[in-house]
């Protein structure tokens, strides 16, 4: 604590004068710090008092007790001051070290500030530095990718090129051929009726000869007889090419004998259904509730089905456990698969026996599959078709689920495909006698059932897309995407009198959501598939119908929907097909 200016009161004590109360007192009570202190003005003490006391032994001894007691006291108060300024030198060393402290915290303090701040304006220079080289990267490799689309397209173009001039040149030469052969057809022509009038002339001059009062005939022109040959030239050089050219427009014997085989087979699964569902109505059969159970799981599952994975995985399962599963363990009567499969031979009796209630899970799987291709066609997003499709591929890869020796039941599916769309395996129909070519035998030419078989073609045709390019792993795919490609080869190959808005509709089910892993499977043959089927076919369809009987409704709009495709690819993935 801070030193008292001034005497301190033990001091003032030792300065006042003695009274004769405080004289006759004890050395206790004489002590300087039991004396009231004076303040300057007060009168002191007479002479003769303090004239007794230096006289008085015990007076004098008590004085000098006094005075040691006085001076003890001084010097306590002494150093309690001295102890006072210590204290406070102390103490303000203390402030000052706590000060020098805290400056040299908040010195290091700041310094760490500046080093956090330099670190982070060095990572955000990094960071900076970083997306500037990826986006450099990126620019190059954008760049690249489309110096390598446009030197692909390129190559295309020059293929094209090619293979229209080999196709001149070839059609040239068949030309020169047919002239030639028209040339020298007109040329025995010529020379057999020159024969045939010099034979008539030297006739007629013998005649002559023999009857000479009749007049000479008057000779004929031999350029009058050519003259009559080039107007039948046109005719024998058109119709030639055309029975060749009708009998390339019609499906092969193969094709039409598979259709007919997969066709049997959808009718033997129908037969079966029924036959099943007949006999579960039995009261006392078993299997009854199981039969009703599979159904029913079946088409609330299916229902169940989103773009959330979670959801999918979860209805998966449930097909999984409360469909197939369960109609393996539930046990039943065992059948004969071969009559069921169409693309696989079975040799041994023993791989050829298969749960009868694991069969009609899968028609029933089948059935409503179909039926939520249907419903999500009408969606501008494919992405619950492509994860239906997901789910129909991965139970048909399922080893639980196959024929013994590893056989899929995918069959069974192209069964359906084929009875409901026979344009994705090349048949052809016309709206006359042979309307099932076209899918349209139980399809009523109201506007109602043309907008649903509309709707059903493009599901149909994005279901169908979607399994093909579904492969897991190193198992080879349900449905390989050869299929694929074939599928949409032959409906650009249908010529111009035998495509139906149907054609069209499947068309754009099959490449709408799945151009980019075609091209990635195939390359630059993909893109010249692509614009096959977005270009070359379309413009091959008149603006406007004829008002004939034969006129197909809605094909210019329906081959619409196929030539704004490669726009819609260009702005939604960057992938320009031209």
């Amino acid at each position: 604590m801070p030193p008292r200016s001034g005497t301190s009161s033990a001091s003032m004590n030792t300065s006042t004068s003695f009274s004769s109360s405080w004289l006759g007192s004890s050395p206790s009570r004489q002590s300087p710090s039991r004396q009231s202190p004076h303040r300057n003005g007060v009168r002191s003490p007479p002479a003769k008092i303090i004239r007794e006391f230096y006289e008085s032994p015990t007076k004098l001894l008590t004085l000098e007790y006094t005075q040691l007691l006085s001076n003890s006291d001084r010097e306590f108060c002494k150093k309690l001051d001295e102890d006072a300024v210590r204290r406070a030198s102390i103490h303000q060393e203390q402030l000052a070290k706590a000060a020098a402290e805290h400056k040299r915290i908040m010195e290091v303090s700041e310094r760490e500030m500046e080093i956090l701040r330099l670190r982070e304006e060095a990572e955000q220079i990094r960071k900076n530095n970083e997306q500037q080289e990826e986006l450099q990267r990126l620019k190059e490799e954008n760049m690249k990718r489309e110096v390598e689309a446009q030197k692909r397209q390129l190559e295309a173009k020059l293929r094209e090129e090619q293979i229209s001039r080999e196709a001149a040149e070839a059609q040239k030469k068949q030309q020169e051929a047919a002239a030639r052969a028209r040339a020298e057809k007109e040329r025995e022509e010529a020379a057999r009726k020159k024969k045939e009038e010099d034979e008539r002339r030297a006739q007629e001059a013998a005649a002559a000869s023999q009857q000479p009062s009749l007049p000479q005939p008057q000779p004929v022109q031999p350029a009058a007889a050519s003259s009559v040959t080039p107007a039948a030239a046109p005719t024998v050089a058109v119709a030639a090419p055309l029975p060749t050219q009708n009998a390339s427009t019609q499906p092969s014997a193969d094709k039409i004998q598979v259709h007919n085989k997969y066709l049997a087979l959808h009718g033997t699964m129908k037969k079966f259904r029924k036959n099943m569902q007949e006999w579960a109505r039995n009261k006392d059969n078993p299997l009854k509730p199981v039969v009703g159970d599979i159904r029913r799981n079946m088409n609330k599952r299916m229902g169940q089905i989103t773009i959330d994975v979670n959801d999918s995985r979860n209805a998966i399962n449930s097909i999984r456990a409360e469909c197939f599963q369960k109609a393996i363990d539930a046990g039943g009567p065992i059948i004969d698969i071969r009559p069921y499969l169409v693309s696989h031979q079975i040799d041994s009796e023993e791989n050829a026996q298969y749960p009868q209630l694991l069969l009609y899970s899968w028609i029933c799987f089948e059935k409503a599959l179909i039926s939520q291709w249907y419903n999500e066609a009408s969606k501008e997003d494919g992405r619950i078709i492509g994860q239906l499709s997901l789910i129909a591929a991965s139970l048909y890869l399922d080893a639980n689920f196959m024929c013994k020796g590893g056989v899929p039941m995918t069959d069974t599916l192209l069964a359906k495909l084929h009875r409901i769309c026979p344009m994705l395996f090349g048949i052809r129909g016309d709206l006359g006698a042979n309307r099932a070519g076209l899918g349209l035998d139980r399809i009523h030419p109201n506007e109602a059932d043309m907008n649903r078989y509309s709707q059903l073609m493009t599901g149909v045709g994005a279901g169908y897309a979607a399994i093909t390019h579904k492969k897991f792993g190193k198992k080879p795919p349900a449905i390989p995407i050869s299929e694929y490609w074939r599928t949409v080869v032959l409906i650009c190959n249908t010529p111009a009198d035998a495509l139906y808005p149907g054609h069209f509709l499947v068309l754009q089910g099959l490449l709408r959501d799945n151009v980019r892993k075609f091209i990635m499977t195939y390359g630059v043959a993909a893109m010249a598939v692509l614009r096959r089927a977005t270009i070359d076919l379309p413009n091959r369809v008149p603006a406007v119908q004829p008002n004939t009987p034969e006129a197909r409704p809605g094909l210019a709009a329906a081959a619409s929907l196929v030539k704004v495709l490669p726009d819609v690819w260009q702005k939604k993935d960057n992938i320009d097909i031209r």
